[in-house]
């Protein structure tokens, strides 16, 4: 469990850390990768993956309420800014954030519990194998003897 708690909260931390850098970015500054990213292409690029692993899953109809569930936990929530404690030292107020990081990846867990109970063992084999060692998607590695990418 604890293996795939770390690559989700990972992910969770990064995603939503890079939603709240794109907001903040200059208009017309070049796009690195999701980060800076417009939000309606960053969307859109996360629907259409969340469409591939609806179809690779084969989602049933009774599957179909947990996994809203779970495709919802996985849209960024614009987080309310907390209040400014203008007293709380650097370290309190990177505690206070990673708290509510932690919470929103909890909401993200629970959804992905519940999504992943409701799978077959061969659904959660594939679940399993696409969210590998190290939290890397499978499908986006090269098949063997395929050719290296060209700079």
């Amino acid at each position: 469990m604890n293996q795939l708690l770390k690559p989700l909260l990972v992910a969770g931390l990064l995603f939503v850390g890079a939603a709240a850098h794109a907001e903040n970015a200059a208009p017309g500054m070049p796009e690195h990768g999701m980060r800076m990213m417009d939000p309606a292409k960053r969307e859109a690029m996360m629907a259409k993956h969340m469409q591939m692993l609806h179809d690779k899953l084969k989602i049933q109809p009774q599957q179909e309420a947990a996994w809203k569930t779970f495709t919802d936990s996985m849209k960024p929530e614009r987080m309310a800014k907390p209040p400014m404690d203008d007293k709380a030292t650097a370290p309190q107020r990177m505690e206070d954030m990673m708290q509510r990081r932690q919470a929103e990846m909890q909401k993200h867990l629970d959804a992905l519990k519940a999504f992943y109970a409701q799978l077959t063992p061969e659904q959660q084999k594939i679940m399993d194998h696409m969210h590998g060692p190290r939290g890397k998607w499978e499908h986006h590695k090269k098949p063997d003897g395929a050719a290296p990418a060209q700079k």
